[in-house]
């Protein structure tokens, strides 16, 4: 048995038509070619088994199949329109769920104040924020906005550069005290990785003559600041977390690491939510980038 199926695109030319009264009018409107639209009015009737419109000299007349179809498919149509409406005024409403992920040192040192803020000023729009160490895929829509430290934010995406981060060398106070007692100084140094190197200028009272020793190599930024913050060596960690660390001391200059991306699916664009959410993102780190930079140094 066949089943005929409609089309909406092709309802919707049936439409135009039929309030025109011609094929040419409503190409015109519709912004078609004329022969293109009989072809598919054409297909039509043919999918249906029955003609739609009578071709007269003088132009177009409705069947009675296509008086019976103008009649239903008109309260669709609106109804298609009003839902359509609905769903813009939704996007364009400050409300809804973001899904938001971000290195989990970026969300605990620089964003807990500025997320709490925004919710409360924002308190229709829902956050669900995921920083953990797995990158989110943003083209499978597994998360709306990712903040991003890298120098390849990849093309693909909406992305805006935030800044950029810095790091520095940080020792506790306990180890500087031990460190001066040395003869001759050398440095005990917590490495975040096999193939890493320092490239940082420590300042004049902690230079050395004698190569680092290595103590431990620990990937985990927050696990060098913990172990740096024990006494067990130093640590080239990021200036936001050293710089906030009391205990810790800047012993050398800065070395910028990375960029810092603000990355979103391209379909969001339009969304009011995420655009405010973008939008108070970028004045966020605009306020952020001295410590970002390692400008504000601790006492």
């Amino acid at each position: 048995m066949r089943q005929n199926q409609l089309n909406w695109d092709d309802v919707r030319l049936f439409l135009t038509i039929a309030q025109e009264g011609s094929f040419r009018r409503a190409a015109t409107v519709l912004g078609v070619g004329h022969t293109t639209l009989s072809r598919r009015i054409e297909a039509l009737e043919s999918n249906l088994d029955t003609r739609l419109f009578n071709r007269l000299p003088h132009g177009l007349s409705l069947t009675t199949a296509g008086d019976e179809m103008l009649q239903t498919a008109i309260p669709v149509h609106r109804e298609f329109d009003e839902l359509a409406l609905r769903m813009f005024g939704q996007d364009q409403q400050a409300a809804g769920p973001i899904r938001f992920t971000a290195p989990d040192l970026v969300v605990n040192y620089l964003l807990i104040e500025p997320l709490s803020r925004f919710c409360q000023e924002w308190p229709d729009i829902t956050l669900t924020v995921d920083s953990s160490h797995r990158l989110l895929d943003l083209t499978s829509r597994e998360a709306d906005i990712a903040i991003r430290c890298t120098n390849n934010p990849g093309e693909h995406l909406l992305g805006r550069r935030l800044g950029t981060g810095t790091e520095a060398a940080y020792a506790s106070k306990d180890y500087l005290g031990w460190f001066e007692q040395q003869q001759p100084p050398q440095h005990r140094w917590i490495r975040p990785s096999d193939d890493y190197s320092i490239e940082l200028n420590f300042k004049p009272e902690f230079q050395t003559q004698v190569p680092h020793q290595v103590v431990a190599t620990m990937a985990d930024p927050q696990a060098q600041r913990l172990a740096a913050q024990a006494g067990l060596g130093i640590a080239t960690i990021p200036c936001f977390m050293g710089d906030a660390t009391p205990d810790l001391v800047r012993i050398s200059d800065t070395a910028t690491r990375y960029d810092i991306w603000m990355l979103s699916h391209p379909d969001t664009r339009h969304n009011k939510r995420m655009r405010v959410f973008r939008e108070y993102l970028v004045s966020v780190f605009e306020c952020l980038q001295t410590h970002l930079d390692g400008v504000i140094a601790p006492d």
